[in-house]
């Protein structure tokens, strides 16, 4: 039990540094979509190799195929989004945003799979819609004091800054719910291995192709802190998947990796990049974080 908790904090600390990093490739002019094409590229040619290693091969019914294929694309339009989002915005912000779309799914899997609205949930979804009102608040507030003092911001880019806010709700939490879906097949463990290749490889290919069109490459900067990303987004899942696997129960495992990851991204955004929040977006990030827990809970 003890090593389950400390896979947990391990897990939170990767996909904290991992958001971290990616603000950090923003400062060094890293390209939103070669940093993201590189980041899906390396953990597919990883998870590649351990699907390999597994000897079960790519053998997965069509619905399992067609999940992956369309969830994969949400990941990769989500952190597409929370990328570029973060050159306009507070990666706090943006990162809790990634966080809260948990209840996306949830809501889905009560139409689809006939869950229970249950009184935990309905607290969650409460909470999260202040906490969105605070936050979007706060960032209007922001806005118009940077006005005051002088530093003129384009009505453009607050549009697309809550155009990138919304995307990312909708479809990061949306890329997880694939698992949903191969748990209903009842199928056996090891095909998550071939899944995971495949909705990597489908959020590669959906950056990739328009980067084709347009004839964008992908540097080695964007190689580099894509690699990194890839490396720490597979060592949280990881760490999460080892906490399970150790019979830490899930309602300890996902509200410590989740809830963690958000407070280690606040704290360095605060510490690293100099991002102050107001009262209203501090409410927003503290209403938000309850979410998240209540969410991870339910």
């Amino acid at each position: 039990m003890g090593n389950g908790v400390v896979s947990c904090f391990v897990g939170a600390l990767s996909f904290g540094i991992a958001a971290c990093l990616a603000k950090v490739a923003e400062k060094k002019k890293c390209r939103a979509s070669p940093l993201v094409v590189s980041l899906f590229g390396w953990s597919s040619v990883l998870m590649l190799v351990r699907t390999l290693a597994s000897g079960g091969g790519f053998q997965m019914p069509m619905r399992a195929m067609g999940a992956a294929v369309a969830f994969g694309i949400c990941a990769a339009v989500a952190f597409f989004a929370f990328q570029t989002s973060i050159a306009i915005g507070k990666v706090a912000v943006a990162w809790l945003m990634m966080n809260l779309s948990a209840g996306v799914p949830a809501i889905v899997s009560i139409w689809v799979y006939d869950e229970r609205l249950t009184v935990l949930k309905c607290v969650a979804y409460a909470t999260a819609l202040v906490a969105l009102l605070c936050l979007f608040q706060g960032s209007n507030i922001e806005w118009q004091e940077a006005k005051q003092l002088g530093r003129s911001i384009k009505g453009s880019e607050r549009l697309t800054w809550f155009l990138l806010m919304l995307i990312i709700l909708l479809t990061n939490g949306m890329s997880a719910f694939g698992l949903k879906v191969i748990a209903s097949l009842a199928l056996p463990a090891s095909i998550k291995f071939p899944y995971l290749t495949v909705w990597y490889g489908a959020g590669f290919a959906c950056i990739a192709v328009p980067m084709l069109i347009k004839r964008i490459r992908v540097g080695w900067k964007e190689l580099g802190w894509g690699a990194a990303l890839a490396i720490l987004s597979m060592a949280g899942q990881l760490a999460m998947a080892m906490a399970l696997d150790l019979h830490v129960p899930g309602n300890i495992v996902f509200p410590v990796t989740i809830g963690g990851s958000v407070l280690v991204v606040v704290v360095a955004g605060r510490l690293f990049f100099g991002e102050r929040l107001n009262r209203t977006s501090t409410a927003g990030v503290t209403l938000g974080f309850g979410a998240v827990i209540l969410l991870s809970l339910s």
